[in-house]
């Protein structure tokens, strides 16, 4: 069964995360060039990405991959909806949506320890070498969530997209 006992630091924490999320995921697509009108689904799509991952790994205990892939696919499959009806790229959204994913901590901790291990040869080698395969090993599994959590949902609902000719 699932502990859903939420703390108030749990609930700042959370609601923090998912403000902070929006702001970069606006952040991100101005760089872009999205068009200003679309700025306002960009933040909604950030926040909800963060929102959900954040919920089901501090909440739900899930580990941080496959929340990571659980909260892309739903943005995938919200915008999947939206930007038809917008009449706009799914891409404008899901991409700028994700980007608060990205797992920057675990990708500098694996690089920190691999300079450890090349500037001084009297650390305990056995122990930086599992610091750098435990952070170098979620940030690709993170990276690889996040990048089958966009690019499949797409496979099931374009399935037709193409007809016979």
């Amino acid at each position: 069964m699932l502990d859903l006992n939420f703390t108030t630091e749990f609930l700042i924490r959370w609601a923090m995360e998912t403000g902070c999320a929006s702001f970069i995921a606006v952040a991100f697509a101005m760089l872009f060039q999205v068009p200003v009108k679309y700025l306002g689904f960009v933040a909604l799509g950030g926040a909800v990405t963060r929102c959900l991952r954040t919920f089901l790994f501090l909440g739900c205990g899930l580990e941080v991959v496959v929340s990571t892939f659980i909260a892309c696919s739903v943005t995938s499959l919200l915008f999947i909806y939206i930007a038809p009806k917008l009449k706009v790229t799914r891409v404008i959204f899901t991409v700028a949506s994700i980007i608060s994913l990205i797992p920057g901590m675990d990708a500098y901790q694996c690089l920190i320890a691999m300079a450890r291990i090349i500037e001084d040869a009297q650390t305990e080698l056995v122990q930086e070498a599992y610091l750098i395969m435990h952070h170098g090993m979620r940030c690709f599994g993170i990276m690889l969530a996040i990048s089958l959590g966009i690019a499949v949902p797409p496979l099931f609902f374009y399935r037709y997209r193409f007809g016979k000719s």
